[in-house]
């Protein structure tokens, strides 16, 4: 069983051994969701307040925006079902993450890299919506959004690849009870922000 030291934050070196035991992370809490670039950790915090009886692991790769998110969680989180790792989501996602261990992987507004030579850093590709899928337990979503209409292009192309993965529901701004400090401001602006829930078939 992992040690898990007080306090939200999971130092990498301290964890990155074996995968992760969400057992020991979330005493008696079975509903486990992650959210990849919490950034300030707006929606992070709300929303794990909204849900407290909900494990939720947060990872975010840049190390101001990190210190930023802990700083708001540890001020206005109201319970003890947030721990937070500052690294790269891909690799932490697919190497400690078991597999069929999440009920939902929320990706909201990942950096859309436009230029042509880096697309292939995109998050939301059909190689790492194969990679999620195996991490969902069974009916397990992934909720994501952007609103860069490139990507959102992106996207829409590979998601044929993986039709035989995901069910897509039926998902937009009226289904969203909390968003985050992104979303709210392009929301204001009137910028068209293109939303995706996608839901695990059940496996042959």
């Amino acid at each position: 069983m992992q040690q898990i030291r007080p306090g939200i934050d999971l130092p990498i070196h301290q964890i990155a051994d074996h995968p992760f035991d969400f057992a020991a992370l979330f005493p008696g809490l079975t509903r486990i969701e992650c959210e990849v670039g919490f950034c300030s950790a707006i929606f992070l915090t709300e929303y794990a307040n909204r849900n407290p009886r909900t494990g939720i692991l947060g990872i975010e790769k840049k190390h101001a925006y990190f210190l930023r998110g802990l700083h708001n969680l540890e001020r206005k989180l109201k319970q003890d079902n947030v721990k937070a790792v500052e690294f790269d989501a891909r690799p932490l996602i697919e190497m400690l993450i078991p597999p069929a261990s999440l009920d939902i992987l929320h990706i909201y507004f990942p950096d859309p890299w436009p230029k042509k030579r880096h697309i292939s850093k995109r998050m939301l590709n059909r190689d790492n919506f194969r990679m999620f899928h195996e991490k969902l337990k069974p009916g397990g979503r992934l909720s994501f959004a952007t609103d860069h209409p490139g990507y959102a292009e992106f996207i829409d192309a590979e998601l044929p690849f993986v039709v035989d993965l995901y069910t897509r529901l039926p998902y937009g701004r009226a289904d969203r009870e909390v968003m985050t400090k992104w979303e709210r401001k392009q929301t204001d602006k009137g910028i068209p922000i293109n939303y995706y829930l996608l839901e695990k078939k059940g496996l042959p």
